[in-house]
């Protein structure tokens, strides 16, 4: 029982983070395309573009951070092999090997339709304010 709470935590957590992303990018363009029109506001334009990648930096690693604490660490791996029928040792590094940032081919894929669908999205959405 006590290994299902700190995982329902992390799991609520890691919503919220994504929750926060997304929010977060709406409230940005729609701050972009509707306060800043101003010419006098170009410095309050560098601050806002900080803070928001300051932000969204922080969010990433904290969700790296809660996908790495997922994954069993290294000695357990260790652990199960031995435990397994013998594996061409080949076999299970190409198992284990991620091809670009630390992400499978389908994560990757995932992160490019969902930027893709999140620009086309409020590409949209900022010329029906327009």
């Amino acid at each position: 029982m006590d290994s299902q709470q700190p995982r329902k935590t992390s799991t609520a957590f890691e919503y919220f983070l994504y929750a926060a992303i997304l929010a977060e990018t709406g409230l940005a363009a729609l701050i972009y395309k509707v306060i800043f029109r101003d010419p006098g506001m170009a410095r309050m334009r560098v601050y806002f573009a900080i803070f928001y990648f300051a932000f969204l930096a922080w969010a990433i690693a904290q969700l790296n951070i809660l996908h790495r604490d997922r994954n069993p660490p290294a000695a357990d791996l260790a652990l199960e092999e031995q435990a397994q029928p013998a594996v061409p040792q080949k076999a299970i590094a190409n198992a284990n090997t991620r091809p670009a940032l630390g992400l499978s081919g389908a994560q990757l894929v995932i992160i490019v339709v969902v930027f893709a669908t999140a620009v086309a999205a409020f590409t949209w959405a900022l010329r029906l304010l327009n």
